[in-house]
């Protein structure tokens, strides 16, 4: 088990992490968020015991010395410290690595065999940059568990890459849930939104890892959410006497409701004499009333031609 305890680094002129605790198993993969850059960096230099942390401790299993740490740990792809080179090849960086392992030469894999067993010889020759990231990735893990000591591996920023989340979190998912069951840390700028998984933040300690999860359930269980709607059932309160004033109030609003739906009419340029259209109909029953007061004058000039 990896644990980190309060861990910072000090950098030339700034903080390059601060105080960060987590806690690793074997056949786990945790993400540890953080940026920018150089804070992962830092960070994978200190997890991986290649950096002695500023303050704080690091240790595999009970083991505290850097030394052990360092023997059951494989950093992976740092940028400007392992990272691969853009001028060697695949065959070269397979070489590389294999001729780093523990041992004697004539215990270590041939690399040739090598490359045809885990089915690179047909990018044997191609420029190791080149390379499908994806396809990368995985032969950097499969060239860690090559040294039979490591347990521990940790990769810095790898979703800098051109890759899915899914793709390499799949690739980690794999290697962790091997039959060598690898406690797995990658420390990227961001957390995937499908991730379900561990996860710190820098800066973070356990304590905050445990209050976080009670939040979370309190709030699905709904006790703070009761709490809340409270204060507002409080303002219903003075609502008892909209019977006099409610309803003054409720007029005035359907005049605004009239004045906006006005205002979108002239904005979308709809036809706007619709609208007068009723109050045409009401001009035409005025006539009708004159129409009415047409026959008074009549009888009336009737009624002089009878006298």
């Amino acid at each position: 088990m990896l644990i980190a305890d309060s861990v910072s680094v000090k950098g030339r002129h700034d903080l390059l992490v601060s105080p960060t605790s987590l806690q690793v198993t074997r056949g786990e993969v945790h993400l540890v968020v953080a940026d920018p850059q150089i804070s992962r960096t830092a960070l994978a230099l200190a997890l991986s015991g290649r950096m002695k942390p500023s303050t704080g401790t690091v240790s595999w299993g009970h083991a505290d010395s850097l030394k052990t740490l360092r023997q059951h740990t494989a950093l992976l792809d740092s940028p400007e410290v392992n990272e691969p080179e853009s001028h060697m090849k695949v065959r070269d960086l397979i070489a590389e690595d294999l001729a780093l392992l523990p041992g004697p030469i004539w215990k270590k894999p041939r690399n040739k065999k090598w490359t045809a067993l885990h089915g690179f010889d047909d990018v044997a020759k191609d420029w190791a940059d080149s390379l499908d990231p994806a396809r990368r990735l995985e032969l950097q893990l499969l060239l860690a568990a090559e040294d039979s000591r490591i347990e521990l591996i940790v990769l810095d920023s790898p979703d800098r890459h051109d890759m899915q989340d899914d793709v390499w979190l799949d690739l980690l998912l794999e290697f962790a849930g091997s039959n060598r069951a690898f406690a797995i840390v990658a420390i990227v700028s961001n957390a995937p939104y499908e991730w379900d998984g561990p996860i710190t933040y820098l800066g973070s300690n356990e304590y905050e890892e445990f209050e976080s999860p009670e939040e979370a359930t309190a709030l699905i269980s709904g006790e703070p959410l009761v709490e809340e709607p409270e204060e507002p059932e409080e303002l219903e309160e003075p609502e008892e006497p909209e019977n006099s004033e409610a309803p003054a109030e409720l007029e005035e609003p359907d005049k605004t409701e009239v004045l906006s739906q006005e205002s979108v009419q002239d904005e979308l340029d709809l036809d706007v004499p619709e609208t007068v259209e009723p109050k045409s109909a009401e001009q035409e029953s005025t006539p009708t009333e004159h129409s009415d007061a047409v026959p008074t004058v009549a009888e009336d000039s009737d009624a002089k031609e009878k006298e």
